[in-house]
């Protein structure tokens, strides 16, 4: 590493054979090569050196860090068919995890139950009450554990009490395990019928957490959550049991007429910055048709690199096959690294503006920080992740400063460390140099694929909703900073006469980008209106977690029309590609949807496909289902599948997410063949329009 910025031999680094040393392209020091490669020579010189090395991989020399952990945290104040189906589901993860991994259990409704998965003769276990925070010196009483006022890291975590105990290797435990969950029943404490049931989640989370830093253990690993209710008792509560009281929705939280909000998330922060401390990663499977409290819990998945999930029940093939896949050993893209930091180096000339993504700072200050231009967590070159799996992505902004001169190159390295699940310790280094281009007019930045329209409006929409999560869902001033922000950009790259709109022109390169931002105004992430404050929560945190192919289709969904007319074709998200002998496949990442025209489903009501005749009917029905399932095959986590008909009920999940080109204030309503979409919303052609008047505009 360089003595000066810490950065690590890559192949831009200048090197001086004869004295062995090399320069550094970010703070031009001088270092002296390792004692390992004092025999190199230019014809014979590192792979870090090679040109095409800009990703290199170390394995440090450290101690095993052990295995990892999988504390699961469950929720059995449900119905018994919920936790029936629940309960198959975790039990068959149990052959996905690795033998030699450590697994606790606790399980909560009223109170707070902790399983002792080491003592075979019987199902041993102890209690919590569910109304309070404990103190960790009386958790580690209560549980006959050691605990040491000193730290909670250990340097053999067996001396703790709690390995063993409490968290067993799943080869050692895996039958009492199983045989502990299969007999679960639904929590026994009677509710009337004008109340909600109790769940103490915010009271088992932190006794888990407890737990988990009693043992000393820095080896990495996850807290899964299973939460099927409102919490309603204990630390974090977000509603009384009162079912006279409604759950806070976004109106409320606006208005502070939320009573236990600022109270519940002040208690999760807390949670969350302990999560972090203990390098753990929490997990949360949320299913229940009502709110559970995912926007207060949200912060400990955020910080930690954690999955978030909400379904309807723990019983729909969408929470199945997700939580399967989650712990899918066999895909390699699925593996799961932990107790991982980011750091970022550049050179002179750019500075880093901040990151946004499950993750969090570790406040540390270095000449690459910019200190006027914050985007997400910002300060700081350096943050830390619990978990982290190869389809983990993190959005990083730069800025530029200082004059740059042609044929000059800027240079940005991405230093992460993590650790397996064998517990080895590695070192992945990437460097990228930034050519500069001949000048800065427009000209020379379009034409040649220099501008990505999906990471922009990707990165575009983490910034929104970045900025909503910052000042209380303020969405009118959001609206307005992505409206300044695509009219900025036509305005610099467009070729237009002034005060000319129809003259205005876009590269290739920049067409499709203000149409993202159309969709982008119009998506679940900006309008909150009929969306309840944990379903907003969950959509922010997938769209800030997944890559930029899925973040495009999350902005504007794909749309695939099936008809007697053509081969399957991809169609404009257009309300006029909606026709009554059309079969549309409509995938908006979260939702796989088969929409049949009014045709096609009377057709259907009167059985024509199961007639020989009519076979080519048959196979038209078929197509659209066939590619549904590809598109479902790999997806994570696995879309809601339906299918309906036009002017159906499940329709209005297509109609929400058309660009409504035709709607009852249109002149040609009732005069066209595609659907009718009822909305105030304006349309593509009158956003594009109003786009060109004030880009050409001099006076705006």
């Amino acid at each position: 590493m360089c003595k000066g910025c810490k950065a690590v031999l890559n192949p831009h680094c200048r090197v001086d054979w004869t004295s062995k040393l090399w320069i550094c392209p970010f703070c031009l020091t001088r270092n002296q090569l390792p004692t390992q490669y004092a025999e190199v020579t230019q014809q014979n010189y590192p792979q870090e050196l090679f040109p095409n090395s800009t990703t290199v991989e170390y394995v440090m020399k450290r101690p095993s860090a052990g295995p990892p952990v999988y504390f699961f945290c469950i929720d059995t104040s449900v119905p018994m068919e919920e936790l029936e189906s629940l309960k198959d589901s975790i039990v068959q993860s149990f052959s996905l995890l690795p033998e030699d991994a450590l697994v606790g259990v606790i399980t909560f409704g009223s109170m707070v139950t902790v399983w002792e998965l080491g003592f075979n003769e019987l199902h041993k276990s102890y209690l919590f009450g569910g109304h309070k925070e404990y103190p960790i010196e009386q958790v580690a009483e209560y549980l006959q554990v050691q605990f040491t006022t000193g730290g909670m890291v250990r340097a053999n975590p067996s001396e703790s009490g709690l390995i063993g105990r409490f968290l067993v290797p799943l080869s050692e435990c895996e039958l009492n395990l199983t045989s502990i969950i299969e007999e679960l029943t639904p929590d026994p404490w009677q509710k009337k019928h004008d109340e909600r049931p109790m769940h103490c989640t915010g009271s088992a989370l932190d006794v888990s957490l407890k737990m988990l830093q009693l043992s000393g253990l820095r080896s990495g690993g996850r807290l899964i959550l299973f939460a099927g209710g409102a919490i309603t008792k204990g630390p974090g509560l977000i509603v009384s049991r009162d079912l006279n009281e409604n759950i806070r929705s976004h109106n409320d939280i606006k208005t502070d007429q939320a009573p236990f909000y600022a109270a519940a998330c002040t208690f999760y922060e807390g949670l969350a910055e302990r999560f972090v401390s203990s390098g753990f990663a929490c997990d949360i499977f949320a299913g229940c048709l009502d709110q559970v409290g995912i926007a207060e819990m949200s912060c400990c998945c955020k910080r930690t690199g954690g999955f978030l999930m909400m379904v309807d029940t723990f019983k729909t093939p969408v929470f199945k096959s997700t939580y399967r896949r989650f712990f899918a050993q066999g895909e390699e893209d699925l593996n799961t690294v932990y107790n991982a930091t980011l750091e970022v180096q550049t050179s002179r000339g750019t500075k880093v503006v901040g990151i946004i993504g499950a993750c969090s700072s570790l406040q540390k200050a270095s000449a690459s920080v910019s200190e006027e231009v914050e985007v997400g967590q910002a300060r700081t070159c350096a943050w830390q992740m619990s978990t982290l799996t190869e389809r983990t992505t993190f959005g990083v902004y730069f800025d530029t400063c200082g004059v740059a001169q042609e044929g000059q190159e800027r240079y940005v390295q991405f230093i992460t460390s993590y650790q397996t699940p064998e517990g080895k310790h590695l070192l992945r280094v990437t460097t990228i140099a930034h050519h500069i281009s001949p000048g800065g007019e427009p000209q020379h930045h379009v034409g040649n694929n220099v501008f990505d329209q999906d990471a922009a409006a990707v990165l575009v929409a983490r910034q929104a909703v970045d900025m909503l999560e910052k000042n209380s869902n303020n969405v009118n001033e959001v609206m307005r900073w992505i409206d300044r922000t695509v009219i900025n950009l036509v305005r610099h790259f467009g070729k237009y006469q002034p005060d000319e709109p129809a003259s205005l022109r876009l590269e290739s390169d920049f067409t499709l980008f203000p149409i993202f931002m159309y969709h982008l105004r119009r998506s679940e992430f900006l309008q909150i209106f009929n969306s309840s404050p944990d379903e907003t929560t969950f959509f922010r945190a997938t769209l800030i977690r997944e890559s930029c192919s899925n973040g495009i289709i999350m902005i504007q969904p794909t749309l695939h029309s099936y008809s007697f007319h053509g081969p399957p074709q991809a169609v404009l998200l257009d309300s006029n590609s909606v026709l009554a002998d059309n079969i549309l496949l409509l995938d908006t990442f979260f939702d796989v949807m088969v929409h049949h025209g009014m045709t096609i489903a009377a057709w259907c009501q009167q059985k024509y496909h199961e007639m020989p005749e009519h076979e080519g009917f048959k196979q038209l029905l078929q197509a659209p289902k066939i590619d549904a399932e590809k598109l479902m095959h790999d997806r994570f986590p696995y879309p809601k599948y339906t299918e309906c008909n036009q002017n159906g009920s499940q329709a209005r999940i297509l109609l929400n997410r058309l660009n409504p080109s035709v709607s009852y204030t249109s002149q040609q309503y009732g005069q066209h063949a595609g659907q009718i979409v009822l909305t105030d919303d304006a349309n593509l052609q009158t956003f594009m329009a109003h786009l060109k008047r004030l880009a050409v505009s001099t006076t705006t």
